[in-house]
């Protein structure tokens, strides 16, 4: 018997879009096989592309394993449908997308769908085993806000966060905190949408696998305010580069500004056993350097395929944005459009940003991580993958623990740098939380 998507999108919370009344887009086979259509009627070729598929042309260098998903021809019906059917698959959500006469696209009528950074996929998931977890389930949900607060990063007076409350929320009790940050080319809205984060929560305080918490998702990209399109103070596009966030500009806002914040405005535990602290990729590299030049305020600490250095801090690298910020101040007069836009813009930015002395929060992180864990945070956590680009870093930092003897939980996985981890990690990491 077939299952399709139209049962599994209204468990989601979705409903169907309009023009996708007469197709079914997904249908999950009895097999866990599962049939993709969509409607292209004027298209000569279509292919699919995603997770659902294995990955083509991959190949393995010592810093991780790099290609990208596989490719396959989808076929046409009479009525302009495409279609295509996949292998048998385990357990997990599934991105898809279409590339459509050579243009890469989505289908807009399925309303599963999700934004990462700017490419636009599709989804679904495949019942069974931890993918339950991410299930818009019959249980007790909490409630994700969007909030503005006061900021004093320049140029963005206010910025964003999401902020769950857990079911039966009430402000006649005090709640832990969970601050989980996201990676580059993220915002306030990624672990909600592709990390799941709302569903992964309900699903686990349901079950009693993880205590009741508040967690703040705020958005950890030093030059927005917020998601791409919704931020009144930078109109540009989602991009795949974070230079602002790598200057120590979000470590040294984070506690003054996001932790007082909620502790001013929520019943949380205000004190150091109350307090978690998580990220992925670059929001990996705030949490480290967040909790380590702030050793009494997180007892819970989470690396997820943390990037644990900053090339950005190395002198040569400094000096050259420095030295390229005086030459477009010296020919700004005679070509005023390089200081205003573009390259010119970036560079002068990012000089400004570099002058303002915030790269200390990546000095002495020896001395840093003395004081951290001679107060014994309850649990610092690293996790990656086996085939992940960060995996020497995160090998290298943990060399630099062991050597001290800084007690850290490892959790190495299968496969790289992806959501299907980061979702695993945080379903893992939720139940550790303020025992």
């Amino acid at each position: 018997m077939n299952k399709n998507l139209c049962i599994i999108a209204a468990d989601l919370g979705f409903s169907l879009g309009a023009g996708s009344q007469n197709i079914q887009p997904v249908v999950i086979n009895s097999d866990h096989s599962v049939t993709i259509s969509v409607k292209f009627p004027d298209a000569e070729e279509v292919s699919i592309k995603g997770s659902l598929l294995p990955r083509a042309r991959t190949f393995r260098t010592p810093a991780g394993v790099f290609g990208k998903d596989g490719e396959e021809e989808m076929t046409k019906r009479e009525d302009g449908v495409w279609t295509f059917t996949t292998k048998p698959l385990s357990p997990e959500l599934y991105t898809y997308s279409f590339e459509v006469d050579d243009k890469d696209t989505f289908d807009i009528s399925c309303p599963a769908r999700y934004r990462d950074i700017t490419t636009w996929l599709n989804y679904f998931i495949i019942p069974g085993g931890i993918a339950n977890d991410y299930m818009t389930n019959k249980v007790p949900h909490g409630k994700v806000s969007l909030v503005w607060y006061d900021s004093k990063i320049p140029g963005l007076p206010r910025r964003r966060m999401a902020v769950y409350t857990p079911p039966n929320y009430t402000k006649g009790r005090r709640y832990p905190v969970l601050y989980l940050l996201h990676g580059t080319g993220g915002d306030e809205r990624s672990w909600t949408e592709l990390g799941r984060a709302q569903n992964i929560l309900d699903n686990l305080i349901a079950a009693k696998r993880c205590v009741p918490m508040i967690v703040v998702m705020p958005n950890g990209i030093a030059n927005r305010a917020a998601t791409p399109g919704e931020d009144p103070f930078n109109t540009a596009p989602a991009s795949a580069t974070a230079v602002e966030s790598m200057l120590g500009i979000i470590e040294s806002a984070f506690v003054p500004e996001v932790v007082r914040y909620v502790e001013s405005h929520y019943p949380v535990i205000a004190a150091k056993s109350g307090r978690a602290i998580a990220g992925l990729s670059l929001g990996g590299l705030h949490t480290l350097f967040i909790s380590a030049n702030n050793p009494k305020a997180f007892d819970y600490v989470g690396l997820f395929s943390a990037q644990t250095t900053n090339t950005i801090t190395s002198s040569r690298k400094i000096g050259r944005i420095e030295r390229l910020a005086s030459t477009i101040d010296k020919i700004s007069d005679t070509f005023p459009f390089l200081a205003r836009e573009g390259k010119g813009k970036r560079i002068d930015g990012y000089a400004n940003l570099v002058g303002e002395g915030r790269l200390v929060v990546y000095d002495s992180l020896d001395y840093k991580l003395r004081k951290q864990f001679d107060d014994k945070p309850k649990l610092y956590y690293i996790a990656y993958g086996k085939d992940d680009f960060v995996k020497k870093l995160n090998e290298d930092f943990r060399q630099r623990l062991d050597s001290n003897n800084y007690k850290y939980v490892l959790n190495i996985t299968d496969g790289g740098h992806s959501w299907e981890n980061w979702r695993k990690y945080l379903v893992d990491f939720l139940p550790r939380l303020f025992k």
